[in-house]
């Protein structure tokens, strides 16, 4: 090959290239290997410091919680009355009180993972009950210890006996010596000093929580001589302080030290870095650099020019246009100047997503019409027995002068007649569905008021601005009047409940009419699965239809038997739907 033709070959352009890319890269890294120690111990630093201050903040907020709930047991109706009036209690009133304070106490422990046990010590009647054992006499050993429990203290937290408390009592409300009842949580010291583990830097090192007060520590895993070594050579350098990130020498070797105190709980958490550990490799690492460059720069010529020469950029540029129509977009169109094979592929491929986009358009474009008319005709579906009950109901409130309720009643259903019967959009946020749901229940309840009991649920703030199709939830709520609460004599009872999780959000309907078998639950589940093929274009079965139109096949309608023993139907959709929108005109978009 002549050698003004080698130069201009795309192979070497290809080396040079990436050769003026890649030799000041690594130049580049040589010198930041040698000078940059300073900033891997700055970014190690912040890394630690971050990670203390998350721990620490963590353990306040959750311990705060637990202390919020402690102090609202100590108001518990059933703790007063046995601390103080027990003498007048007769045996049930009190074996009903202990298992109420157990079942408090039991709720109380599983609020957090670093609770071991909680108690509540009645000292007048020499007891205590506790979480893991119901009801029990004091010991002598306990007693000293409640000494301990009812003496003020700044800190949340306390150790006694090798053990950390929270306590609180009633002798801090009322100023008493002997207070009546006095409630302590014991905190598992393994599962803290487990918990340590997470903040370690790369699993090694020592992270510990020092109390102020006492004296106490809970360190993490690790050696036992290094942990002594640590605390020496801290108590050398004056103890356990909070600091900025500094060095700390033990005779184990030079340590990446940092602390942070937390007047909340008197207590300061440290950890402890090794700094071979941050620093040690970066001279192997020099060297493993200068022979990678000398191999890259071999790799370089050879994978470039077989790789990039034979097949991976026309096929990269392929897989990049496949990835495009796998995420939704049809508007792809990729072009190579040459006549190879690759320029087949890619013609062939341009006309497949050509056709393909038509095909999708006419599917939308269909389903869209579909779930238009369905819409439509549920709009026209008015229940005539629905209207006469209406009108009959004005009629019975005016005989009898009630014109305020004539007024309300008259409102409501001019609400629920403009939202069912106006055209316009086929969507509403959930809010609006809502508000037309519970008109449509305050017209029921003219009639039912004695009857049949309506409990809604608030909508969650970020469910009630997403979209769903008009008319979703009202004829759900219709159905539960229709086939489950007109029947009964009294006590029918409809609750509208709402859930969002990631993946998907839910407006759960449940009644507690009866007559639901397993059989007529089956049958209602196997309609609404075969929706369509059926025929059946109204009712519970709209609905589901509507909602596979509009959100695909996760979403729709799931029947159950509810808590309350009647039906539950759940309108399930995807949390925060994103809209789809088919465009008319296609755009190019070369890779």
């Amino acid at each position: 090959m002549p050698l003004g033709s080698l130069f201009q070959s795309i192979y070497t352009k290809m080396v040079v290239t990436l050769l003026v890319a890649v030799l000041p890269f690594y130049l580049i890294v040589l010198q930041i290997n040698r000078s940059d120690a300073t900033g891997v111990r700055d970014g190690v630093a912040e890394s630690v410091r971050s990670q203390a201050h998350y721990y620490l903040s963590s353990l306040e907020t959750e311990l705060s919680q637990v202390i919020k709930f402690q102090q609202q047991l100590s108001a518990s109706p059933e703790l007063d009355t046995l601390s103080n009036a027990s003498e007048i209690m007769t045996n049930e009133e009190k074996r009903q009180a202990v298992l109420a304070i157990q079942r408090q106490l039991i709720q109380l422990q599983s609020m957090s993972q670093y609770i071991a046990d909680t108690t509540a010590y009645l000292p007048d009647l020499g007891t205590m009950i506790t979480a893991n054992q119901t009801y029990r006499d004091i010991s002598e050993s306990e007693r000293e210890s409640l000494q301990r429990f009812v003496r003020p203290s700044a800190a949340a937290l306390i150790e006694e006996k090798g053990r950390l408390y929270i306590c609180y009592s009633n002798s801090y409300l009322f100023g008493v010596a002997i207070p009546s009842f006095v409630l302590t949580i014991e905190l598992d010291r393994e599962r803290l000093a487990a918990a340590m583990d997470r903040f370690k830097y790369n699993g090694v090192g020592i992270a510990a929580l020092f109390g102020s007060e006492d004296g106490w520590r809970v360190a993490s895993d690790g050696s036992g001589e290094e942990r002594e070594s640590l605390l020496r050579a801290a108590d050398a350098a004056g103890g356990i302080r909070p600091t900025a990130v500094e060095t700390l020498h033990t005779e184990q070797g030079d340590y990446l030290h940092y602390s942070e105190r937390s007047a909340f709980l008197g207590a300061t958490f440290a950890v402890f870095v090794p700094e071979k550990e941050v620093l040690g490799k970066l001279k192997a690492n020099r060297d493993r650099i200068r022979y990678v460059s000398l191999v890259s720069l071999l790799i370089i010529a050879v994978v470039s020019y077989v790789v990039y020469r034979l097949v991976h950029h026309p096929l990269r540029k392929m897989i990049v246009a496949f990835r495009q129509v796998g995420n939704g977009n049809f508007d792809v169109s990729i072009e190579r100047s040459s006549k190879d094979e690759f320029a087949y592929l890619y013609r062939h491929f341009n006309q497949t997503i050509r056709k393909l986009q038509e095909l999708v358009y006419e599917v939308y474009e269909q389903k869209y019409r579909t779930q238009t008319a369905e819409l439509k005709q549920l709009q026209s579906q008015i229940n005539p027995h629905f209207l006469y009950n209406s009108f009959f109901t004005i009629y019975r409130m005016a005989k009898f002068g009630e014109n305020d309720n004539v007024a309300q009643f008259s409102k409501y259903l001019g609400e629920y007649y403009r939202f069912i019967t106006r055209d316009g959009a086929e969507e509403v946020t959930v809010r609006d569905e809502f508000v037309h749901s519970r008109t449509y229940t305050d017209i029921q309840l003219f009639r039912f008021h004695d009857r049949i009991s309506v409990r809604f649920e608030d909508v969650p703030e970020a469910l009630a601005r997403m979209s769903i199709p008009r008319l979703t939830l009202q004829p759900v709520i219709e159905n539960a009047f229709v086939h489950a609460l007109e029947k009964r004599a009294e006590g029918g009872l409809l609750e509208v409940a709402f859930s969002l999780s990631e993946e998907e959000a839910v407006i759960a309907v449940e009644d507690n009419g009866t007559g639901l078998d397993d059989a007529a639950l089956e049958a209602l589940r196997r309609k609404l699965q075969t929706v369509g093929q059926s025929g059946e274009t109204t009712g519970l079965g709209n609905v589901h239809r509507r909602l596979r139109l509009r959100f695909g096949e996760q979403a729709g309608l799931r029947l159950s038997r509810g808590a309350l023993g009647g039906l539950r139907a759940e309108v399930v959709f995807p949390s925060l739907p994103e809209q789809v929108e088919i465009g008319t005109e296609s755009r190019k978009i070369t890779i």
